[in-house]
């Protein structure tokens, strides 16, 4: 009776070690990453950092996704357009993390999707897009000193090594919120400096020297993206080049994605 029993607990344990054995691979895929917008032209080196540390070399046409960190080096500049048409061109020596971005280009007025970016470091020029449009407190872009919120506008932020946080107009009303207080630049206050995250930012008169380039924007349209089954495979102009590029697989699903300039 014994040994039966024995016997009856050896053959479990060879059914568990099986199923072990087995399990993974009857296990669910991780979610795909969702897609955000796409590269519009790079000068030089552009890569991605996905969450799981897994490094991305972009190029023109790559697709980059939510919870991307966008990353160039000491040589390098780069431009993105978001679902929104966000137009963005990053400096040299920029890392850019995307943290939340939603867009519903269904919703016929008021709050049409929520765009929150962190910039780590380096800085952009952008032209904001439809989000900003439809609600302004769906907009903000996070510094390390101060949060910047706008009304429809085009502007350039740079971080520098210090941390220090500079933001400079070019239209619209672009404004600088520390713990502190805020700023609103415009036509006559064109320039605000934040040296610390406990600091009132403050106007400035003269053009601070990172600005003196301006950085080019390429004028740019996309059509939102739309999820489909199987593989990436994304479709249409860019820049005036036609063709079609293909991400990884495991990146995500992308369909009719186009854009135009």
């Amino acid at each position: 009776m014994i040994m039966i029993n024995f016997q009856k607990m050896g053959i479990a344990l060879i059914a568990l070690l099986f199923l072990s054995f087995i399990q993974p691979a009857f296990a669910e895929d991780p979610p795909l990453p969702t897609p955000v917008g796409r590269v519009i032209w790079v000068q030089g080196t552009l890569k991605a950092i996905m969450p799981n540390q897994e490094e991305r070399l972009l190029k023109k046409t790559s697709v980059i996704y939510l919870n991307d960190t966008l990353i160039t080096d000491s040589k390098s500049k780069a431009q993105i357009a978001f679902t929104d048409n966000t137009l963005m061109t990053f400096r040299p020596d920029t890392k850019f993390y995307i943290d939340k971005y939603q867009y519903n280009p269904k919703a016929k007025k008021g709050s049409v999707g929520k765009y929150i970016m962190n910039l780590i470091e380096g800085g952009f020029r952008t032209i904001t897009g439809l989000i900003a449009k439809g609600n302004p407190s769906d907009y903000k872009v996070n510094t390390p000193v101060a949060t910047i919120g706008v009304r429809g506008t085009d502007y350039t932020v740079y971080v520098n090594p210090k941390g220090q946080l500079y933001v400079g107009y070019y239209s619209g009303s672009p404004c600088v919120d520390s713990k502190k207080g805020s700023l609103c630049l415009s036509e006559k206050t064109k320039y605000a400096y934040v040296p610390t995250s406990g600091a009132v930012p403050v106007p400035l008169s003269q053009q601070p020297a990172v600005f003196h380039e301006k950085l080019d924007i390429v004028p740019t349209k996309i059509t939102p993206f739309s999820a489909v089954g199987g593989g990436v495979t994304t479709a249409g102009t860019a820049v005036g080049t036609t063709g079609t590029s293909t991400p990884p697989a495991r990146s995500g699903t992308v369909s009719s994605f186009c854009i135009t300039n």
